[in-house]
C-alpha cells in the first residue's frame, strides 16, 4: 500500500507539471514536447509498473473475479489498490494527452491561450467536458 500511495504523489506531480507547462508556458517552443515527452511517457511508464504489479497478486479465494466487461468485474479490479491507482494513472495520461491535442490544435486554428485555459483546466479535473468545451468552441 505504501508503494501504491507513493506511485499515486509521484503520477499526480507528473500530470500536474505537463498541465503546468501547458498553462504556463504557452509560448515555449517545446511546451506539447515536455508535457507529452515528459509528461505523458513518464507516466505511462508509471502505469505499466502499477499494471505489472497489480497482475502478480494473488486473487482473494472466493472474492469476485476482475474483469473489464461487467461492473462487478470492475469493481472487483479496483479494489485492489495497486490496480485502482493504475486506473488514477490512465485517467491522468489520458487526460494530459487530451490537453497536449488541445494546445496543439488550439494553436494550429489561432486560438488565444485565454480561450484555451478553460479548456484546459476542465479537461485536468473532468477529462471529456474540457475536450467537449474545446470542440464546441474551436
Amino acid at each position: 500500500m505504501r508503494l501504491a500511495s507513493q506511485l499515486f504523489r509521484t503520477a499526480s506531480l507528473v500530470a500536474l507539471a505537463g498541465w503546468s507547462v501547458l498553462i504556463f508556458l504557452p509560448g515555449w517552443s517545446l511546451a506539447e514536447e515536455a508535457a507529452l515527452g515528459v509528461g505523458v511517457v513518464l507516466l505511462a511508464v508509471i502505469y505499466l509498473v502499477l499494471l505489472a504489479m497489480a497482475l502478480r497478486q494473488k486473487r482473494v479465494p472466493g472474492a469476485p473475479r476482475p474483469g473489464f466487461f461487467t461492473l462487478k468485474g470492475v469493481l472487483a479490479l479496483l479494489a485492489n489498490p495497486l490496480a485502482a491507482v493504475a486506473a488514477w494513472v490512465h485517467l491522468l495520461a489520458f487526460d494530459l494527452m487530451v490537453g497536449v491535442m488541445i494546445h496543439h490544435e488550439g494553436s494550429a486554428a489561432g486560438m488565444s491561450h485565454m480561450a484555451l485555459v478553460p479548456c484546459y483546466l476542465l479537461t485536468m479535473l473532468f477529462g471529456p467536458l474540457g475536450l467537449l468545451l474545446f470542440l464546441v468552441i474551436r
